[in-house]
């Protein structure tokens, strides 16, 4: 009785041991997350007392810049990640895993990009023949054949035919006469006149920087073509110019390289380059040459009077052609100056896509000002969005659809609601 007393005493004290021992377990992981929790939290807490109490250093190439340029970091050496240092040992290989996918997920969009930039070239060469004939168009050497064109339409239309529209007595002689409109005083009109500088003097981003000595210049721009590189990371913008008495390049290019063009994300810029302008002597439109007189103050030649030339910076588009200049690794800037060079570089980027999206694709349209008003709609009808959205934020129940259409502030065109104090009424069956 006696030693059966003793064992169970014995198992009863060894009974709630288990629990402790769980407990202290439980303890050790919470206090492992609870370190790794603070731990995080000091990490933040420390960087950002550093952004608030101590002065923005100098950034150096070698570490990111707050610009998307590609140049900044891509040779830059990997830096240890203290992120990882801080997590629990059992999830690192869970995050090796996720990286993989992240790896694999890359691999696929690599091939996206390979067959969207065949598909792309594909398509463009089935537009190169159009682009051609509009150039044609423009230059004037397609006038008779169009003279012709519109002639014959003419002759049809007022035989008797049906053609949509009544043609009236003496219409077919004036479409034919029209030749003779060619001629502009004593001087024949050939093509488009200053087809391309209209065009692009309808593009907010690019008329700004168009002056009134550009346009002449302008007037001997044939064609703007666009060529996307073979691996679809980059493209180059090229300027057809006829025999000009301003300078001696028949071609002027921009060429970008945009590593991920071919992709919805924010464009990385690694590299732009243009084309030096070759003036003719007195004729640049980006400088001026100014002479100042200066009168020696010293020396044996004292009192003698010497003719000082330099060049001044003018207002002109043709800047385009000189890109900002890229940053290179081991350059050293402040905040404030990688600040101005990103703007530098979205405005510049943001011209070129203004050519290769809009001005190439749709010239008579921006000339015509056609483009212009599709522009216009579309920002009204962003704004109308906006400002919908912002009514709705400000719990104002709902856009103003009166005001929004030029009626009375508060009309609706929705049916007024059932009477009952917003209660749906309660529906009777006989």
């Amino acid at each position: 009785m006696t030693d059966e007393s003793t064992t169970n005493d014995a198992a009863d004290a060894a009974a709630p041991a288990a629990p402790e021992e769980s407990a202290t377990t439980n303890e050790v992981v919470d206090e492992s997350v609870a370190d790794t929790t603070n731990a995080l939290s000091s990490v933040a807490i420390a960087a950002q007392a550093d952004d608030d109490d101590a002065p923005s250093p100098p950034i150096h190439l070698g570490q990111p810049l707050p610009i998307n340029l590609a140049a900044n970091n891509l040779n830059a050496p990997p830096q240890p990640n203290e992120f990882l240092s801080l997590l629990p040992p059992c999830i690192l290989p869970r995050i090796s895993k996720l990286k993989s996918l992240n790896e694999a997920r890359d691999a696929i969009l690599e091939e996206y990009k390979v067959e969207r930039a065949a598909l792309e070239r594909r398509y463009k060469e089935k537009m190169e023949p159009l682009f051609v004939e509009r150039r044609g168009v423009v230059c004037g050497d397609f006038d008779e054949a169009i003279a012709k064109e519109t002639s014959a339409v003419g002759v049809v239309g007022g035989s008797g035919e049906e053609s949509g529209a009544e043609v009236a007595e003496g219409e077919v002689e004036d479409v034919v006469s029209d030749n003779e409109g060619d001629e502009v005083g004593d001087e024949v009109v050939k093509g488009i006149p200053q087809f391309w500088a209209c065009a692009m003097g309808h593009v907010d981003v690019i008329g700004e920087l168009i002056t009134e000595e550009d346009v002449d210049c302008l007037d001997f721009l044939t064609d703007i073509t666009s060529t996307d590189s073979t691996d679809g990371q980059g493209f180059s913008l090229t300027f057809h110019f006829s025999p000009n008495p301003y300078f001696t390049n028949t071609t002027l290019t921009k060429t970008y390289e945009v590593p991920n063009l071919l992709t919805e994300d924010e464009p990385i810029l690694q590299n732009v380059t243009g084309t030096t302008i070759n003036w003719k002597p007195g004729q640049s439109l980006t400088h001026k040459e100014t002479s100042k007189k200066q009168r020696k103050k010293s020396g044996p030649q004292a009192g003698q009077i010497r003719t000082v030339k330099k060049l001044e910076r003018t207002d002109s588009f043709f800047h385009f052609f000189t890109p900002p200049k890229m940053p290179s690794l081991g350059d050293i800037i402040d905040e404030e100056e990688a600040d101005a060079m990103e703007e530098m570089f979205d405005h510049d980027y943001d011209i070129a896509q203004a050519f290769r999206g809009s001005i190439i694709p749709k010239a008579v349209l921006w000339f015509t000002g056609e483009a212009m008003e599709e522009d216009m709609d579309g920002m009204m009808d962003e704004e109308m969005m906006a400002e919908m959205m912002e009514q709705q934020q400000q719990g104002g129940g709902g856009f103003n659809f009166g005001a929004a259409a030029g009626g009375e502030a508060g009309s609706n065109p929705f049916p007024p609601a059932a009477p009952g104090d917003g209660e749906n009424p309660e529906c009777k069956q006989n």
